[in-house]
């Protein structure tokens, strides 16, 4: 079997971080994989909306009998995107021979908060590297006595910043340090902003602090609560996506105005926390658990029918070069566009 995973990574992000886990995994194991989508696979793994409807049906000339595995991200709404990714989503999802959702919560927000992806399929988790992110390892002098966590590689007002700096500012004996990108943070003398980190960075500055805390609201499967764990770090979470069912016995709930009594009950029990987080990280989360889960669901479908016919997947590849208009938006430029574009979704639907 060889997979092709068609994304070039980059150092920060979830979506990222899990696809170089993942490449690592099938590298590890000698399973063939490639980055190239006009290669010869057998195997094509859709993450979210990295890859195009006209990239899919363009790569079939290729590779007419691939199956296409679409991992789901989560609804673009639902992260309070406005723009046309869910659309482009669910029609991508439409050709996949099999799904894989995130979460539960990931299930839930695509196929019935917002009617996005039209096929059912497992949940998988996402997996984390227990190897890096570890409570052993060098560690950074941070100043203060109680020391937390905050981690976000986007601006997005859901990732929770309004209220991570109500919180700071509520409680000046607290020591918050803020890895990712951030907007005009407040200047309070307990707020460090660390910026933008390497992995091997991050891990360092998570187990050097004691617990994890996030305001992000419906995430689907947030990879840094996942490396929290990992760092044996105790989870403070909003009641928001799927974080409730990631942390379960390795954190707690929480709000604004819940967070000091919050935070006590988790000091009050830390190498408690900190042990069932670690534990939970590698029973749940550990790449050797996950990524079989993966290869398992390639398998199944390389075993079953094509979704999409051979026959359809032909005629779709050999009219390709009409489907790249669509995915550019082309068909907002003039009327008779706007038909012919039609005509092809009724076609291609």
């Amino acid at each position: 079997m060889i997979i092709c995973i068609p994304i070039e990574t980059k150092p920060q992000g979830g979506a990222y971080y899990f696809i170089d886990l993942f490449r690592h995994h099938l590298a590890s194991r000698g399973i063939g994989h490639t980055q190239d989508i006009g290669a010869r696979y057998d195997v094509l793994f859709l993450n979210a909306w990295h890859v195009t409807y006209y990239q899919i049906i363009a790569a079939w000339r290729a590779n007419p009998e691939v199956r296409l595995v679409h991992r789901v991200d989560g609804a673009a709404q639902d992260y309070g995107r406005q723009d046309d990714a869910d659309n482009l989503q669910h029609r991508v999802s439409q050709l996949a021979d099999a799904t894989i959702f995130q979460s539960q919560y990931c299930r839930h927000s695509t196929r019935e908060k917002y009617p996005v992806i039209t096929q059912d399929g497992p949940v998988i988790w996402n997996a984390v590297d227990t190897a890096l992110f570890t409570p052993e390892g060098p560690r950074r002098a941070l100043a203060g006595r109680v020391r937390i966590c905050y981690v976000t590689y986007s601006t997005n007002p859901r990732k929770g910043a309004p209220e991570l700096y109500r919180v700071a500012a509520a409680h000046p004996d607290v020591d918050f340090y803020l890895c990712g990108r951030y907007e005009n943070p407040p200047l309070l003398p307990n707020l460090h902003v660390l910026g933008l980190l390497g992995r091997q960075e991050l891990a360092e500055v998570m187990r050097s602090c004691d617990v994890f805390l996030t305001f992000s609201q419906n995430e689907a499967c947030p990879n840094v609560v996942l490396e929290a764990m990992a760092s044996g770090k105790p989870v403070l979470y909003l009641d928001s996506g799927a974080a409730p069912e990631l942390v379960q016995e390795a954190g707690v709930p929480v709000t604004v105005e819940s967070f000091h009594d919050q935070l006590q009950l988790v000091l009050a029990d830390l190498g408690g926390f900190s042990h069932r987080a670690r534990q939970r990280a590698i029973q749940h989360f550990h790449p050797h658990v996950i990524f079989p889960r993966y290869l398992a669901v390639f398998e199944h479908a390389l075993a079953s029918a094509l979704r999409v016919p051979p026959a359809r997947r032909r005629v779709m590849s050999q009219m390709a070069w009409l489907a790249e208009p669509i995915e550019r938006g082309w068909n907002n430029t003039r009327p008779l566009r706007r038909r012919i574009v039609g005509k092809l979704r009724t076609l291609w639907s």
